[in-house]
């Protein structure tokens, strides 16, 4: 009883804090969702950077997948995707599961990824972002091209 106590507290913790995120993008830019192999499940892309990125993920099921803080970049080398190498060797994403906050009519979930720290700045190329779900993976690319 005690263990159901909290899994329902930590839920309504996360669908509160997720109540305030603001999805409405002021600079009217308009996020192209690609549609990923998880069913009902989409992912867009936007504010790319060399260090960073928001990405949004649509998920249109009746309960929503649980997605965590992990991700991880590969970059295109010819026509094959290739981890990034880290900057640093030990590192870890902190254990929480976040939920499409159902009262959200968007049905989206956003993540301000800073990846400067794991990965320093990228360098111009094509690469994508994979985030890991229902034990499957979905991933958006993006392209870094910032002049010399």
């Amino acid at each position: 009883m005690k263990n159901k106590c909290f899994a329902f507290l930590l839920c309504a913790v996360i669908i509160l804090g997720l109540c305030g995120c603001n999805n409405d993008f002021s600079d009217g830019k308009e996020i192209d969702y690609k549609p990923t192999e998880v069913e009902n499940v989409s992912i867009g892309i936007c504010d790319v950077s060399p260090i960073g990125a928001k990405l949004i993920i649509k998920d249109d099921n009746k309960e929503s997948y649980t997605y965590g803080e992990w991700y991880k970049i590969e970059k295109k080398n010819n026509d094959t995707w290739v981890d990034v190498e880290t900057i640093i060797d030990n590192y870890s994403f902190t254990n929480i599961g976040y939920i499409v906050d159902t009262y959200n009519a968007k049905n989206e979930l956003e993540f301000d990824i800073d990846w400067e720290w794991l990965y320093g700045k990228l360098q111009n190329g094509d690469y994508r972002v994979l985030k890991k779900v229902n034990n499957q993976y979905i991933f958006a690319e993006f392209s870094i091209t910032t002049n010399p």
